[in-house]
């Protein structure tokens, strides 16, 4: 009874609240896009002053998370998130803390795809190479890897809807305002095989602070493909520390294979979580996925002493869910 009053009193503030629509008013901007043009092209970003940056006012933090969009052809759109939105749903993720809830009310269940027959010469045993702690994926379409894909600009995304794709804010804009054109998806490619073929992206979506602004700590996006790659996606939601995993498709390794490696992780801000798991260039955009395989962050970045990733928080997971419900 308690929680339903709870979940009751949460809608009510959003509901009777018209403020609340500018979470949806995606309007159509003037200016035409510009694009980079080519494959492997994404630069990772460095850490750089947002990343220690932790206090940000409302009216920054409202400002960093308006949205911007772009479809295939050029068209750009945004939406400006008022304060007072944010303010209420702040005030919702706060009372959902006191009450007690923890990270599974903010989750989405993963859903089942329909997994093709796979070639005998693709299956081989794991193995790990060298001193290199990242095992290479072998059979790329068993669950969870079959939700992981090649983005084709030189970045790993994840399913997370049947046809939206999870990735780093700088795997759809580098960071000043123009985006990036090759971002067709490859779901669980392995090397030259690509199970479901390679399907086309119609939109993007990602930050106002990272299109604009490069704030690592806002370095997160959407890709809207024209089709579901095999109808299944992976479960999602807001991030707890413990055991997680970084899988995707590493520039240092043969094109188009998948590699992973797991262990501790922990939050190092509001923003942004940390790790020692290997990565590389290429990596970017996978799923930061805990024990259950559920996606919980995003890799983002590097250095020779850790890597860190986006923090899926309870604002950034019903920030992403505005976005889905609004770009189909």
């Amino acid at each position: 009874m308690k929680r339903n009053l709870v979940f009751i009193a949460l809608a009510g503030l959003f509901i009777n609240n018209a403020h609340a629509n500018d979470l949806n008013n995606f309007v159509k901007m003037n200016e035409e896009a510009t694009f980079i043009e080519g494959d492997n092209v994404v630069h990772v970003p460095e850490a750089n002053e947002y990343s220690l940056q932790q206090d940000y006012s409302l009216a920054e933090r409202a400002a960093a998370m308006g949205a911007v969009a772009v479809s295939a052809d050029g068209t750009q759109f945004k939406a400006d998130l008022s304060e007072e939105t944010l303010a209420l749903l702040e005030q919702a993720v706060k009372i959902m803390q006191e009450q007690g809830f923890d990270s599974s009310v903010f989750s989405t269940e993963p859903h089942e795809a329909t997994v093709p027959a796979l070639p005998n010469d693709v299956i081989s045993p794991l193995k790990v190479i060298g001193a290199d702690n990242r095992v290479k994926v072998t059979n790329t379409t068993s669950v969870p890897h079959l939700y992981n894909g090649r983005i084709a600009v030189g970045c790993t995304g994840t399913l997370i809807t049947k046809t939206h794709v999870l990735t780093a804010g700088h795997c759809v804009s580098n960071g000043s305002g123009t985006w990036y054109k090759s971002l067709n998806f490859t779901a669980g490619q392995n090397g030259s095989y690509k199970p479901w073929g390679t399907t086309t992206w119609k939109n993007a979506v990602t930050t106002t602070a990272w299109h604009n602004n490069g704030d690592t700590n806002y370095d997160y996006a959407i890709i809207v493909l024209n089709s579901a790659p095999h109808g299944g996606h992976s479960g999602w939601g807001t991030y707890s520390d413990g055991t997680h995993s970084v899988t995707g498709y590493p520039g240092d390794k043969p094109t188009g294979t998948m590699w992973t490696d797991s262990g501790s992780t922990s939050a190092i801000s509001s923003y942004r979580v940390c790790y020692t798991l290997d990565t590389a260039g290429g990596q970017s955009g996978s799923g930061i996925k805990d024990s259950n395989n559920y996606v919980r962050g995003i890799h983002t970045t590097g250095s020779t002493t850790r890597n860190c990733g986006t923090r899926l928080t309870s604002t950034v997971y019903n920030t992403l869910k505005s976005w889905i419900a609004n770009n189909p």
